[in-house]
C-alpha cells in the first residue's frame, strides 16, 4: 500500500520501484496514450526534484513532455521511459537556472522521535525541509537512486554526468542530508 504525502496543496504518493516503472504503451498507440500512462510519474519525479513545489513541477512536467513530442514524432526515441525520465531532469534544472531559484530559509522543527502517525507526519515534513535544501544535482541524484530506486550508472545517465560525478554528488547529498537530519529516526 502506497503511502500518501501532502505538499502544500499536492500529494505524492510514494510507492517503491515496482510500482513506479513507466508505463510502456504499444507501438502504434499516440502520444496522448504515453502521455496519459506516465504523467503521474513524471510529475512526482519532477514534485521531488522541485522541493515540493507543485506548481514548478507541473510546469517542469509539461516542458518536458512537450520537448519529448518532437523527437518521439521523428521515432528517433528508442526508450521512451529514459528519455522521458531524462527531459524531466533536464527541464527541472533549466527551471532552477532560469528562474534563479533562491531555496527558502525555512524554520527546522525541534521534533522528538517519531513513534505515532502525527509523528511521522511531522518526520516527513522535516525530510522534505532538508531534500529542499540540498543544492540541486545533490538533490536530483539523492531523489533518482532513492525514490526512484535507479542503479548508480542510471542516475548518470539521467543528469547527463559520468557515474563517478552521479556518485559523488550522492555521498555528499547523503551527507548533507545525514547532517541537516541529525539525530533523528
Amino acid at each position: 500500500m502506497p503511502l500518501v504525502w501532502e505538499m502544500g496543496g499536492a500529494v505524492v504518493t510514494d510507492s517503491r520501484r515496482a510500482d513506479l516503472d513507466l508505463q510502456s504503451v504499444e507501438g502504434d498507440d499516440t502520444f496522448e496514450d504515453l502521455f496519459q500512462a506516465n504523467k503521474g510519474y513524471a510529475y512526482r519525479l519532477a514534485l521531488l526534484l522541485c522541493g515540493g513545489d507543485a506548481a514548478t513541477a507541473d510546469d517542469a512536467m509539461s516542458e518536458a513532455f512537450a520537448q519529448v513530442l518532437p523527437r518521439w514524432r521523428a521515432g528517433a526515441i528508442d526508450d521512451f521511459g529514459a528519455y522521458l525520465r531524462r527531459s524531466v531532469v533536464n527541464q527541472v534544472k533549466r527551471t532552477f537556472l532560469r528562474r534563479g531559484f533562491q531555496r527558502r530559509s525555512e524554520v527546522k522543527l525541534d521534533v522528538a522521535p517519531a513513534y505515532g502517525p502525527e509523528d511521522q507526519v511531522v518526520h516527513r515534513q522535516v525530510v522534505w525541509d532538508a531534500l529542499r535544501r540540498l543544492p540541486t544535482k545533490q538533490r536530483t541524484a539523492v531523489v533518482l537512486h532513492y525514490y526512484d530506486a535507479l542503479p548508480v550508472d542510471e542516475v548518470a545517465s539521467a543528469m547527463g554526468t559520468t557515474v563517478g560525478t552521479a556518485k559523488s554528488h550522492l555521498s555528499r547529498g547523503r551527507d548533507a542530508l545525514r547532517e541537516l537530519l541529525g539525530d533523528r529516526p
